[in-house]
C-alpha cells in the first residue's frame, strides 16, 4: 500500500451518515473495537466514529484492531505501523495481530485468521461492539457474487447491518449505506491519507474481477446497478428473516434437540411446504454448529426429502460427517457414527 491524499472541495458529512446509521447514544458508554486495515473504508469509519465520540463523550473507549496477514511482505508491515500511528494520533489504543504464516493463502484462510484474531482482541478490549467498514459497494459485490454461486434467499440478503459475533459482542457496519466514492471524497475533504492495497487492482480473485470489471460495465448500461443490488439484499433479508421465524417455530413443534444432533417428526414435516422444511433443517444444522460450506443446494434438498420420506429406512452421510437416518416416522441428524434411534 502507498499513502494517498489530495485536496478537493468538501464532501457530504460522513459523520452524520454514521450518526444516522448508528447513534452515539447506543455505544458511547461502552468499549468499541474498530477494525482498520488502513484502506479508505476502514479509515473513514474510524475518523467518523472518532468525531462522533469526541462530540458525544461517554465512558467507553475506541480500540483500533489491525491484523497483519503477512501476505505482502514489507507492505503488510507498513500497513500495521501506519494504522498504529493513526490510532496513536487520534488518542486510541491499538491491538495488532500477526499471522504465524506468510505469503499467499486463499481468501477463506485469510478471513478465518482475521476472525480468530478479532474474537480474541474484542475479549481483550472488553468491547461490546466490533465496527467494520463495509460499504454499499461491498454489499453490491457480495450480492452479485452470491447470485453467481447460486445462493438462496439467505445468501442474497448479503451483508447485514448488524450481526451477533459472540455472546458479549455485536458486529456493526455503520457505512453499509455509503458508496465507496463518498468515502474517498470524505477523506479528501478532511485531508486524511489512507493506504492502498495494490493487490486489489488484480483480477485474480473473483471478487476483485466483479469490483474492477463487471460492476463498472453493468453501471454503464444500468446506472443504478449497485443501488439495485443493495435493494435486492434488503428485500431478501426481509424474506429470509420471515422464513427463519417460521422455521424456528416449526423446529419447536416438530424437532427435538439431542446430545449428538436433532430428531425430527417426519409426519409433522410432511404437512409443510418443502422450502420451509429445508429452512428448518438448515436452522437446526446451524444451531448444532456443523459446517455449511460444502453443503450444496442439492444436498439441502436431499435432506428435506429424507425428512419427509415414507420409506421404512434410508441413511446418508453429508458433508462435515453429519449422518442423516430416516426410519419409523422420524429423521435423525447426528455428528457421530451412531445417530440414535427414533
Amino acid at each position: 500500500m502507498q499513502d494517498r491524499a489530495s485536496a478537493t472541495p468538501p464532501a457530504d458529512d460522513l459523520d452524520q451518515r454514521v450518526r444516522a446509521a448508528w447513534p452515539p447514544a447506543v455505544w458511547r458508554d461502552v468499549n468499541v473495537a474498530v477494525a482498520v486495515s488502513g484502506g479508505a473504508d476502514s479509515v473513514a469509519m474510524l475518523r467518523g466514529l472518532h468525531a462522533l465520540k469526541d462530540e458525544a463523550g461517554g465512558r467507553g473507549r475506541l480500540f483500533v484492531l489491525h491484523y497483519n496477514h503477512r501476505a505482502r511482505s514489507e507492505a503488510s508491515t507498513g500497513d500495521s505501523l501506519w494504522v498504529s500511528e493513526l490510532a496513536n494520533t487520534l488518542g486510541w489504543d491499538s491491538i495488532t495481530g500477526l499471522s504465524s504464516q506468510s505469503g499467499a493463502r486463499s481468501e477463506q484462510q485469510l478471513r478465518d485468521e482475521r476472525r480468530s484474531f478479532f474474537r480474541q482482541a474484542i475479549q481483550d478490549a472488553g468491547a461490546r461492539y466490533l465496527a467494520t467498514g463495509h460499504t454499499a459497494d461491498d454489499q453490491a459485490e457480495t450480492v452479485l457474487f452470491r447470485a453467481l454461486r447460486g445462493s438462496g434467499v439467505r445468501g442474497l440478503a448479503g451483508i447485514r447491518p448488524t450481526a451477533p459475533l459472540t455472546e458479549a459482542c455485536t458486529l456493526v457496519r455503520p457505512l453499509l449505506s455509503v458508496r465507496r466514492s463518498e468515502v474517498e471524497a470524505y477523506l479528501r475533504s478532511i485531508d486524511q491519507p489512507h493506504r492502498e492495497d495494490a493487490t486489489n487492482a488484480a483480477d485474480v480473485h473473483t471478487r476483485n474481477w466483479l469490483r474492477n470489471q463487471v460492476l463498472p460495465q453493468l453501471e454503464e448500461r444500468v446506472p443504478a446497478a449497485r443501488a439495485n443490488l443493495a435493494g435486492l439484499a434488503d428485500h431478501a433479508a426481509e424474506a429470509s428473516d420471515t422464513l427463519e421465524a417460521l422455521a424456528d417455530r416449526l423446529l419447536g413443534e416438530a424437532a427435538l434437540r439431542e446430545a449428538t444432533g436433532w430428531r425430527f417428526d417426519s409426519r409433522r414435516l410432511a404437512d409443510e411446504p418443502p422450502g420451509l422444511v429445508t429452512a428448518a433443517i438448515r436452522l437446526a444444522w446451524w444451531r448444532a454448529g456443523w459446517p455449511e460450506g460444502a453443503m450444496t443446494a442439492a444436498a439441502w434438498r436431499r435432506l428435506g426429502e429424507l425428512a419427509t420420506l415414507a420409506a421404512p429406512f434410508a441413511a446418508e452421510v453429508f458433508p462435515g460427517g453429519v449422518r442423516a437416518e430416516s426410519r419409523d416416522g422420524c429423521l435423525v441428524l447426528a455428528s457421530s457414527e451412531s445417530p440414535g434411534s427414533c
